[in-house]
């Protein structure tokens, strides 16, 4: 798998651990976020065993749509 960083620079950090989105050569994307709590996760039951949940800011998402 290919992928390319989309991320908007103004999300771009120094170490690493920050939300990030990548688009890939599949028609998808990869996104690095704060996993979430698993007491937060049953707050929905659309979660599969397989899969998991995470948090980005939602000015990361405008951007990238805006952009």
């Amino acid at each position: 798998m290919k992928m390319k960083d989309v991320t908007p620079a103004s999300y771009f950090c120094q170490g690493g651990a920050c939300p990030a989105v990548y688009e890939t050569d599949r028609g998808t994307y990869l996104i690095v976020g704060n996993r979430v709590r698993p007491e937060e996760r049953l707050l929905s039951d659309k979660i599969a065993p397989h899969e998991t949940m995470i948090e980005v800011p939602a000015g990361l998402i405008r951007e990238i749509v805006i952009g």
